[in-house]
């Protein structure tokens, strides 16, 4: 019997999460190409870019000037940008080849939330080429399915809290940027906080997904400011004390049922020891309160991307939330994960 070939991955964007992803998705048995803007990335070995041996001798093409459906990808991942008006011309393009498309962007998780009118547009898109649009940058594992799992013994929920911590030296020049590190404090309270959250889409995402019926939604955002120094390796130094160090964001969600979800998620610089965690409770019946620590979410957005290509290959054509496809689950053996048949084959 002729053993299948090994499903093909394009990633567009080779920054700290896309150059990881690659390199995860070769180890596990993936076909990998790679397409960038034009610079200094395009026309690199991307062997050698990523340090997957097993790629080397593949240029990294540029973006623009490539026909995307004739590599014969079977999935890509976008992994550029956390806004969706930035990454959206890239998912037309994508999806228009005829592939089905993962993004990591923070709004792609959960587009009816930041532009209900792209997102029927992204969901019009997938349908009409037969493909699927998934958005999966936020570890859905930790930010959707963790509380869904909590909530599903609860005969009555009263409200849901979140808070976390992440270190912004996991990812790259945009995420800082975002994070205002190493800006004037009082340049933030100028600007009124800054720019809408990357992080309003999954509180609102997850507590829809638990049935409730959103109503609205407050936020408001606050420098973190450290008593000490904090190396930032995008910047190629130290952020002194007193200077911005990232974000607090703090997101405020009512529903029709009666039911608050707060979160307050930190995005910034962190200091030796103190690493990475999240918690979440839910004041309800029954009460429940859980929190993960010693967490890398550098990697764990890389690898959530790659656990979730079967089930996005496997998925109907349309726009698909993460929240309902299947939780998330470790794959011990990667080919047998993958479908031998999916949209792309019964064009």
């Amino acid at each position: 019997m002729t053993e299948p070939a090994p499903r093909t991955l394009l990633v567009f964007g080779l920054g700290n999460v896309g150059g990881t992803v690659a390199r995860l998705a070769a180890a596990r048995g993936w076909s990998v190409h790679a397409v960038n803007r034009a610079g200094a990335k395009v026309g690199r070995d991307l062997g050698d870019l990523v340090d997957a041996p097993g790629l080397a001798g593949r240029p990294v093409l540029d973006m623009a000037e490539t026909d995307l459906a004739g590599l014969g990808a079977d999935i890509a991942l976008v992994a550029t940008h956390d806004r969706l008006a930035e990454t959206l011309p890239h998912h037309r393009r994508l999806l228009e080849a005829g592939l089905d498309v993962v993004c990591v962007g923070a709004e792609s998780s959960y587009p009816a939330d930041v532009d209900p009118g792209a997102a029927r547009e992204i969901d019009a898109m997938a349908r009409g080429n037969g493909v699927t649009f998934t958005g999966c940058g936020l570890w859905d594992a930790y930010r959707i399915w963790t509380l869904k799992t909590l909530a599903g013994p609860c005969t009555g929920i009263d409200a849901i809290h979140h808070r976390s911590v992440t270190d912004v030296n996991r990812f790259g020049p945009e995420v800082v940027r975002i994070a205002r590190v190493g800006e004037d404090p009082a340049d933030l309270a100028a600007d009124g906080g800054g720019e809408r959250s990357i992080y309003r889409v999954f509180l609102v995402q997850v507590t829809a997904s638990l049935g409730l019926t959103v109503t609205g939604v407050e936020e408001r955002q606050e420098p973190v400011i450290l008593d000490a120094p904090a190396a930032c390796a995008t910047l190629g130094g130290e952020v002194a004390a007193g200077r911005c160090a990232g974000l607090r964001t703090v997101i405020e969600v009512a529903t029709a049922e009666g039911v608050g979800a707060r979160a307050e998620i930190e995005l910034r610089l962190t200091l030796p020891g103190e690493g990475e965690w999240m918690s979440w409770r839910i004041d309800g019946a029954p009460p429940a309160e859980l929190r993960l620590s010693g967490l890398d979410t550098g990697h764990a957005t890389a690898s959530s991307v790659v656990n979730r290509l079967p089930d996005v290959l496997a998925a109907p054509a349309g726009l698909v939330t993460c929240d309902t496809l299947a939780p998330m689950r470790f794959i011990p053996d990667p080919g047998a994960a993958a479908p031998v048949g999916n949209k792309r084959d019964a064009r």
